[in-house]
This record gives structure tokens, sequence and C-alpha cells, in this order.
């Protein structure tokens, strides 16, 4: 029942105000009373508790509450936690704990406004290339809040999502065939035992920089000359390199390899057994890794960019990122004449628009030579 009442402020003057019951809170599952004062007439109060009691009625009332913002996003990591990979949850908890609690994690989710939405979005758009997936992320949370009757509304879909204009960095993508054979000569010249043998396996197979860490003996056959990619290497929650499933479905595949990559691979696991055996490991079992550590653990992504940084640096070579290897792989597949739906398996895409999409790109072998192609073609 509703009471209308009229008080005293503490200035001597009157008011009124009024209590009522609004129901079970569907979130906490307790009866929800409010007061609201201040009103001026009791007309006034009549009015504002007549409007309460319609939004309760159609469930958008939504009390205020001290639940904060961090108190929801765990809520919300738990369950998200159950709807994905382990890998994929350890980015997004990554996310959460470095670009979006630091912001948002000690405000009541009631109280955050617009505005502050906004110029977190703004923060986040300068400093970061993946500030839409943040401001994605950041938005869940309030929706989930919504779900949980703690808000009424997200304020974050009020924040537009800013976009960035295209620059033309003139960063190196790829390498050319020539490009590429220079590469992988100056890295077999290395005096790191792993550089030729890594590099050599990513040129020639087109696979992830994680498929290649997660790799084991057992994973290649020698004899037939291919090898199963079944697992990758990715982050836990504290950003330490753990062993899970691939990427997606279509990354769990078996990719041909060519002679001279086999006999490199051959090479390398007998110098692996010398150069393990000297820091005191064994590396016979079959589910040795291929590449390792010297202390026979996986091998951080960073130390393979550091490593492809070194060789380019140290030979002049303009230099591309450690995932260009794939780019470069897949545009001389397209150059040796595979087709569309080859390059998307051997690449493990699970989409052909991602092939076409990321790699439509042509050699400048290609551009320079098409217009004689066609000249060719027509004939007259």
């Amino acid at each position: 029942m509703a009471m209308i009442k009229q008080y005293q402020k503490k200035n001597g003057d009157k008011a009124w105000y009024f209590k009522t019951y609004l129901g079970i809170n569907p979130a906490t599952g307790k009866k929800q009373y409010t007061t609201k004062r201040g009103f001026r007439t009791q007309k006034e109060a009549k009015i504002a508790l007549a409007r309460l009691e319609l939004q309760a009625k159609d469930n958008k009332y939504t009390p205020q509450s001290n639940v904060t913002y961090g108190e929801v996003a765990v809520m919300w990591l738990k369950r998200y936690k159950n709807t994905v990979k382990e890998s994929s949850y350890n980015r997004v908890y990554a996310i959460f704990q470095s670009n979006i609690l630091p912001l948002f994690k000690e405000k009541r989710i009631s109280q955050i406004t617009i505005p502050y939405c906004q110029n977190a979005v703004n923060q986040w758009y300068k400093e970061y290339k993946s500030y839409k997936a943040i401001r994605s992320y950041a938005s869940d949370v309030f929706e989930y809040a919504k779900d949980l009757r703690y808000i009424h509304d997200n304020p974050m879909t009020h924040v537009p999502v800013p976009k960035k204009k295209k620059e033309v960095t003139g960063e190196k993508k790829f390498f050319e065939k020539n490009e590429l054979e220079r590469f992988l000569k100056c890295c077999s010249q290395d005096s790191y035992p792993l550089t030729y043998p890594i590099f050599r396996l990513l040129s020639f197979s087109g696979m992830r920089k994680g498929e290649l860490l997660a790799l084991t003996w057992n994973d290649i056959d020698f004899e037939n000359k291919n090898i199963k990619i079944t697992k990758t290497v990715s982050r836990d929650y504290q950003g330490r390199p753990i062993i899970t499933d691939p990427k997606n479905h279509s990354s769990n595949r078996q990719i041909s390899l060519d002679q001279e990559t086999i006999n490199v691979l051959k090479k390398w696991r007998k110098n692996q057994r010398e150069y393990l055996l000297s820091y005191g490991f064994n590396s016979l079992k079959p589910d040795q890794l291929v590449f390792s550590s010297k202390s026979n653990l996986i091998l951080d992504h960073a130390r393979i960019n550091r490593l492809l940084r070194r060789i380019c640096k140290t030979n002049n070579i303009e230099e591309i990122k450690v995932h260009g290897l794939r780019h470069t792989h897949c545009s001389l597949l397209f150059e040796a004449g595979l087709s569309i739906q080859e390059v998307q398996y051997r690449l493990g895409h699970s989409n052909p628009r991602t092939t076409l999409g990321i790699y439509s790109h042509v050699t400048k072998k290609q551009k320079e030579n098409s217009a004689d192609k066609f000249a060719e073609y027509i004939n007259f």
C-alpha cells in the first residue's frame, strides 16, 4: 500500500513525500520499497507515485542500487566463460582487467552516465586499435545489468562508435617471391639453431604462429610428408602461454609439406636432441614440442617476433610481421594457381570471404603482367 504524507524540512519549509511497495526485485528475490521526497504539493506527489507504480507494473522500474559495475562484470564474465573457448575467455578477461575495469569498476552501475561512457570511448579510441571491441564488451555488462533490473537503460548504446580514417602507412605486409628467398637464406645462415626451421615452416605451410608453437613431433608424418594441426598456443588469464584447441573448427586440418621443408625438419629433429641435451633435457618423447625454449617450455610469441625483427634488421631487409609470412604463403599459393577452396583449407579459414578479404592482394609481378596477359588472350 502507498502512503503520502506531508513533512517539514530542516529549513522549516513543508513538502510532501510518498512511500510505496513495488513488488519483488527479480534480481534479489527481495521485496522492493521506495521513498521519494521533496514534492511541493500533494498533487505532485500523487502524479509521481502513479508514474512509478505504472513503471513497476510494466517491469520498467529499476531501483537505485549500490551494486558496482565491477560486481556486475564479475557475474557477466562467469556466464561468458561457459560460452566460449578458454583462450577467448582469457583474452576478454585481460581486456576487462587492463582497459575497462580501471575506468568503471568502483562506480555504481546505476549512476554511470552517457557523458562518462563517451569519455571512456574517446580514451579507448586514442589508445587502442581494438577500441570497438573494448566498447562492445563494456556495453555487454550494461546489457546484463538491464536483464538483472539494476538499470533501465544502457548508456553505452547512446555513444557513437568513432571511425578511424584509413591511413596509408606504407607498412610492408608480405614478401615477394625473391624477397622470401633472400629472407630464408639469411635465416639459414643465422647462428640460433631454431631460426631457419621456424621460418621455413611458417613460410611453406602458412600456419599461424600459435599453431607452430603448439606443434609436437607426432603431428608430423615424415613418410607421407604432411602435418596435422590440431592445437594452438594462446594465453591464460595471467598472460602465460598454454596449449588449447585451435582457433576454429576449420583450423583442424592436415596439410602437405614439400620435400625440402621435410628435410629441414628432419635435420632440426636431430639437432634438437643435441641442443636440449646440452641443457639437461631429453627430447625423444613423441609429444615433444617441435620448437621449445632451452628450458623445454613453450616458446613465447614475442620471441618469434624479436627473432624475425633481428634477422630483417641485421640483413637490411624491409621488415614484415610474423603474420606477414602467412600473407606471403597465401599470395604465392594464388600465384602458383591454387583455387580459393584449396587456399582456404590450407590456411584453416572457416569462411572463404576471409581468404579473399584478407589475402586478395596480388604480387607486383601479377599486376605488372596483367595487361600483357589480357592482350595475349585477346590476340588482336
